[in-house]
This record gives structure tokens, sequence and C-alpha cells, in this order.
């Protein structure tokens, strides 16, 4: 699986525009938080850094409805969306991230 998508992300950016990469990385996230356990423990182990809270995640395809007027999640601190806290899950998050004019605070070690 690491190999197919090692091949996927390098095609990917190339592929498709912005919004569809985002809707794809929306159930990327999704699957890999509900079904993909494993892969995603791994990959928290990994994870670096804290976040910057500047809600460039919380906008990715369309803003989040937990967003509030100072561009700040309102429900941060009680029950955020599991995809949420988990965020980034892995490398290609953070090129989401970046290409949506944001910049993480996480980053991954290399495994």
């Amino acid at each position: 699986m690491k190999n197919a998508d090692n091949q996927a992300s390098l095609i990917f950016p190339m592929v498709f525009p912005d919004p569809v990469r985002q809707a794809v990385g929306k159930i990327r996230r999704f699957y890999i938080c509900h079904f993909r356990k494993g892969y995603l423990r791994a990959q928290l182990e990994l994870r670096q850094g804290e976040c910057r809270q500047c809600a460039a995640c919380c906008r990715l395809l369309f803003s989040c409805a937990a967003l509030g007027p100072e561009q700040l999640c309102r429900i941060y601190h009680g029950r955020r969306w599991a995809v949420c806290r988990v965020f980034p899950i892995d490398r290609r998050d953070i090129e989401d991230v970046s290409r949506a004019g944001g910049s993480c605070g996480y980053y991954f070690l290399k495994s």
C-alpha cells in the first residue's frame, strides 16, 4: 500500500485541480480516520509540532461550520470531529494546507 500511495502522490498533483484534490483529500482522511486505524496510529507517532490555529485546514474545499468569525474553531476544546482531532494525518495533508495558503505547524519524521 505504501508504494501505491507514493505513486498516487506523484501523479495526483498533475492530474487534478485543487478543488478535486481537496475533495479527494477529505474523503481520504475520513476513510483513514474510520477504517485504517493502524495506519492512523503509525502516522500520528511520526507527527511532531503543534497547531498554529491558522484555520487553513478548516477551509479546505469549503469553510467548516464550526469556524467562527475570528477564524478560530468554536469547538476546538470541546467535541471536535474525529478527522479534525487527528489532522494532519500524513504529509499529503500538510501539502494541501500549503496549497491553500496556510503554514501547518506540524511535520512528520521519516519512517
